[in-house]
């Protein structure tokens, strides 16, 4: 490893199962719906006229309700689902690519999205700013993971008053998941990290191209790291934004590591004034809930945020575990956590928790095709699960661990190589990325990576959550990373002015 950076100024996968999102996803309220138009649009014509993408449709991708918009070029490329039977069934893998606004280099980027159970395509509308400046020269491609998106998704339809995830029933789900399988056209086994990654290699043969710089988030940089031990030649750089050590087991430790981010957002509160004062012993109110939803349940009527229809709810200690592990990824929402355990703690009202948690609940239900999450977990990391892990006196508990069991007892796992976990060299540049506050791929996890990869940065943003390459000081570097191509000329000045979003002390808003 040529340097490890960590840049630190703080004072002082949903609920059961093994999911993992970015806060990416947080932010997007609806899923992508694809318009392929009738014309070519203006964005994308030249880029077809030079011949790489001239096979492809123009269309309109659209997230956060339509609030963002990106034009592109969407295609699919075939690929078969059993590479030991090449003439078998063949999976259409859909993707999308958003041209070079000027001539394009021949290494294009490539954005692996996490999960597991993300749609890539859903996310270039919200990625598209960040990349900006990258995609003067550079294509960027968008192909959505076999298992999701428009890529024969592996996916469970629910009703909108539905929350299975927000009221976590091991036997519920699995019920469920049982269901759904039997209506897929698919054989889960084959839905696997390895196989994605020799898809995207698929792709770049495909396309006659000679090298790719990759940009993975979160579990995104498992696909990454995986293509990058498979494929090393075929990689220029690589970008890995809330990083998941080679070794770890999916899940496994989401749990600790959950608290562990609840510790140091409590130990920001109270170091800073207003918040100190305001939710005072903010360590001890949250271990007095922990205990008593773990002893106790009451029925709550709580507004869906979509259909505005009251949806029955049982709070216990799953659904506070559930609110409050989705509200930790994003800083713009950890800034009201304190003031929401403070609440319930005082006055026994757990209302406001539930409805925060359903609104987020509701904007990642739609983001995760949920087979492909299992389908990776039971292949890949159960098999490699701590048996003699216990960590119920978590906020989580041992849920992640009962279910991903339960459901892996039955599940038809694909093969993956014994050394599948194990770290491994490698000299390409790379850049990784970790917030300060990530609850679930914390910075101890970008050391441990950057340590195997000899020629990286470690940056870890202060005050800053799961995925942080969306905050434009973060976006910059990596435009410089991926432009010069070397991990030790970034200029970091600008995380100097990074930090924790300010503390809500009411619900009027954050503290000025």
């Amino acid at each position: 490893m040529r340097s490890t950076r960590q840049n630190s100024r703080l004072a002082g996968s949903l609920v059961p199962g093994s999911l993992q999102f970015g806060s990416i996803s947080v932010r997007i309220k609806s899923a992508v719906r694809i318009l392929v138009l009738a014309g070519l649009l203006a964005a994308g014509a030249a880029a077809a006229d030079d011949g790489l993408w001239g096979s492809l449709s123009a269309c309109e991708l659209s997230a956060a309700g339509g609030r963002l918009t990106a034009s592109a070029l969407c295609g699919e490329l075939e690929v078969p689902e059993n590479p030991d039977e090449p003439h078998g069934r063949q999976l259409a893998l859909a993707f999308a690519v958003k041209p070079a606004r000027e001539k394009p280099r021949p290494d294009p980027i490539i954005f692996l999205a996490g999960g597991p159970g993300q749609s890539a395509r859903e996310l270039l509308p919200v990625m598209q700013a960040s990349l900006h400046r990258l995609n003067r020269d550079r294509d960027l491609i968008f192909v959505d993971q076999r298992g999701t998106g428009g890529s024969n998704p592996l996916d469970c339809s629910f009703d909108q008053s539905d929350q299975p995830w927000l009221e976590p029933d091991s036997g519920d789900i699995d019920s469920r998941l049982r269901d759904c399988m039997s209506a897929w056209d698919a054989q889960p086994e084959f839905y696997t990290t390895p196989r994605a990654a020799d898809d995207i290699d698929a792709f770049r043969h495909h396309y006659g191209i000679d090298s790719l710089n990759l940009i993975g988030g979160s579990y995104g940089t498992r696909v990454a790291l995986v293509y990058l031990r498979n494929h090393p030649d075929r990689v220029r750089s690589v970008v890995l934004d809330g990083v998941v050590p080679t070794r770890l087991a999916l899940g496994s430790e989401h749990a600790a590591k959950l608290d562990q981010a609840l510790d140091k957002l409590f130990a920001a509160c109270a170091d800073d004034d207003l918040c100190g004062r305001a939710f005072p012993d903010l360590g001890n109110a949250f271990d007095s809930l922990k205990q008593y939803w773990r002893e106790n349940s009451r029925r709550l009527i709580v507004t869906h945020p979509r259909t505005g229809e009251g949806v029955e709810l049982d709070f216990n200690a799953g659904m506070l575990a559930a609110a409050l592990r989705f509200l930790a990824y994003a800083p713009e929402t950890q800034a009201i956590i304190p003031y929401l355990i403070h609440e319930a703690s005082q006055t026994g009202n757990p209302e406001r928790l539930a409805a925060q948690a359903m609104i987020v609940s509701d904007q990642m239900s739609e983001a995760i095709s949920i087979g492909l999450n299992f389908a990776v977990s039971c292949s890949e990391d159960w098999p490699a699960w701590p048996q003699d892990i216990d960590q119920s006196g978590t906020l989580l508990g041992n849920s992640m661990t009962e279910l991903t069991g339960q459901v892996c007892a039955w599940w038809p796992a694909g093969e993956v190589a014994d050394d599948f976990h194990q770290p491994f060299k490698s000299d390409r540049p790379a850049l990784l990325l970790s917030g300060e506050l990530d609850p679930v791929t914390p910075p101890e996890y970008g050391d441990e990576v950057a340590s195997q990869l000899e020629n990286s940065v470690h940056l870890t943003a202060p005050g800053l959550g799961h995925i942080v390459m969306t905050n434009p000081c973060m976006s910059r570097l990596v435009t410089q990373f991926i432009q010069d191509n070397d991990p030790d000329s970034l200029d970091t000045e600008c995380m100097q002015e990074l930090g924790s979003t300010p503390f809500f002390l009411d619900l009027l808003g954050p503290a000025p």
